[in-house]
């Protein structure tokens, strides 16, 4: 069986890394401040993703992400896309109601493999993902 809440918890590892990484190779000191409070932001949600999985929540919490630290360049917002989408569906991964919540553990699994390709510095990545389900990505119970 999978754990989705400690999947969730894995994802938001990994965007904190890819942040990380970002971090690391930011141009301007002012970039480099933007990544680092998108960083707090994404544990901030992490911490209590019950709490945030409401948009309104988040924004009135300060803890709604920009789009601009996810961006490498003008051109790549997929981190972000990929953030948003877990972020909007994150509340269902516990519904009463099983549409929603096989939707919401569907699109965590997808997000979670993406944000690991982005990850990845492996040069045959391309192959390795192609063959690789989403599944392999969760975190299993015990």
């Amino acid at each position: 069986m999978i754990d989705y809440n400690a999947t969730l918890q894995e994802f938001f590892k990994e965007v904190v890394k890819y942040l990380d990484g970002r971090a690391s190779r930011a141009p301007s000191e002012l970039e480099y401040q933007k990544i680092c409070k998108a960083r707090e932001q994404v544990q901030k949600i992490a911490a209590n993703p019950v709490l945030y999985a409401d948009y309104n929540m988040r924004v009135v919490n300060g803890v709604e992400p920009d789009a601009e630290p996810f961006m490498p360049n003008s051109h790549d917002n997929s981190v972000y896309l990929i953030l948003s989408k877990v972020l909007h569906y994150m509340g269902n991964l516990n519904s009463e109601f099983s549409w929603y919540r096989k939707e919401a553990q569907e699109n965590l699994l997808k997000a979670r493999r993406a944000i690991a390709y982005k990850n990845s510095t492996n040069i045959f990545k391309d192959i390795k993902f192609a063959f690789i389900r989403p599944e392999k990505f969760a975190v299993k119970k015990r």
